[in-house]
């Protein structure tokens, strides 16, 4: 997206590296501008002007003791010892209810009365046919609408996978995504609809969309693992996180704000018998990192917090940061940013977004004042990758592997005038790409 806009040169490094594969940019901390803001808005029903909504699931984090069991006996995870480990508040928390099965209201207050948006991901696993204008989902509607906060009803997602029951009809699904829609729009005006894809296979997608009106949010779901299937035969671990991204949002979010309906990385793989957390840090990192700076039509992501090591039908991996020192201090750092929202009222603010500082593009010939904030991205998530800024030919700073990839550059310390910043990716120490960018210094 923003290649065009710096300068390019490449360097040999014996793993066919290239301008167009590493996607390397630059880019400098300061407040959006209204056009920014807008441009990156479609006004949908729950979309934050600017920045991201942060959320998780809980559910399957059998190391956190605080509880609530919900009127149906369901034992849900308060989400107060997450967000202290995370150190950061979340929006939004997502449960699994069983189309059919009653709402556990109770849950779904507790939740909004703690300023969270409920996040419902509803699941016809019976088969679409019990998806009709009855009592059962007249009642949801109506029990939804007496919330009263904001919520996200993600209906029936991962429909281009045979994995699902409502699977393989793309006439009746998307019938039946219009007829909830319908209903929900009606009587729960509260309630976005939200229509998520698993990111594989893609070539389904497109018929299984149930149309503009029907859709609020465009979601996708994907999780980033050492081996697909739990088969040797299907190594991912080289599969960059953004990677699973691209395909909806390059169709989807001209329109429709874009949602991670369900996102993980493996920090312990049952395939392998071992940890895996530093292939679970540079997944998130590189992903949450991404998302400010290449996809800031990414509204709301959402962590699976979840262990699925007990589960003896999905006995896979541990996705739950709050198990593992290394993916915690790595979502941690992920979501230490302004840019990610933690709560409703803070992107309601028009003068709350105007004050944030958050990654933008550095364009030629842009002025510097002070000491600004300058980060990088590009498309690696895994290996001995690390980044220097120059300014004047001159080093201000490196990071420390894949960790930080944010500079304190400090301005004042050269003369006024036009000048050259420069980023430098190292793998090993060894420069494999530079991206050079005219400034102008103005102290």
């Amino acid at each position: 997206m923003f290649a065009s806009l710096l300068a390019a040169t490449i360097t040999a490094s014996g793993l066919a590296e290239t301008a167009a594969a590493l996607e390397l940019s630059l880019f400098v901390d300061r407040p959006p501008t209204s056009w920014e803001s807008s441009k990156n808005s479609t006004g949908a029903k729950h979309e934050p002007g600017y920045g991201c909504l942060i959320g998780a699931f809980l559910d399957l984090d059998n190391e956190n003791d605080k509880t609530y069991r919900d009127e149906q006996g369901k034992v849900r995870r308060l989400p107060e010892p997450f967000e202290q480990m995370a150190k950061r508040r979340h929006a939004s928390y997502f449960f699994y209810l069983g189309y059919g099965h009653k709402l556990p209201l109770d849950w779904v207050v507790a939740l909004s009365r703690r300023g969270k948006i409920v996040h419902v991901a509803l699941e016809p696993n019976n088969g679409l046919e019990y998806v009709r204008d009855d009592e059962y989902l007249n009642n949801l509607a109506e029990n939804l609408a007496a919330v009263g906060g904001p919520v996200f009803l993600r209906f029936a997602s991962e429909m281009n996978g045979p994995w699902v029951k409502y699977h393989g009809d793309p006439k009746e699904y998307t019938e039946k995504f219009q007829l909830v829609a319908k209903i929900m729009h009606k009587k729960a005006p509260n309630v976005a609809m939200v229509w998520c894809p698993y990111t594989t296979p893609t070539r389904p997608i497109k018929s299984y969309y149930p149309g503009d009106e029907a859709v609020d949010w465009v979601g996708v779901n994907f999780y980033s693992v050492t081996y697909h299937n739990q088969r040797k035969s299907e190594p991912a671990f080289q599969i960059p996180p953004t990677d699973k991204l691209d395909w909806i949002y390059d169709r989807y979010s001209k329109k429709k704000p874009i949602m991670i309906g369900e996102y993980g990385a493996a920090h312990f793989s049952a395939l392998e018998g071992k940890s895996v957390s530093d292939f679970a840090s540079g997944s998130i990192r590189a992903l949450y990192r991404a998302l400010p700076r290449r996809y800031p039509r990414v509204k709301a992501i959402n962590y699976f917090n979840g262990n699925n090591l007990p589960l003896s039908h999905r006995k896979n991996n541990n996705y739950a940061v709050t198990q593992d020192k290394v993916a915690l201090a790595a979502y941690r750092d992920a979501i230490d940013h302004p840019y990610f929202l933690e709560s409703l009222p803070e992107i309601m603010s028009p003068a709350a977004v105007r004050a944030k500082l958050v990654p933008m593009p550095l364009v030629s010939g842009q002025t510097l004042s002070g000491t600004v904030s300058v980060s990088a991205w590009a498309k690696v998530h895994r290996g001995p990758y690390s980044i220097a800024i120059l300014l004047d030919g001159k080093k201000v700073g490196t990071s420390n592997g894949l960790a930080d990839w944010t500079i304190k550059v400090p301005t004042e310390d050269f003369p006024n005038g036009r000048t050259n910043m420069t980023l430098k990716l190292l793998k090993n120490s060894k420069v494999v790409a530079t991206r050079s960018m005219p400034v102008k210094i103005q102290n």
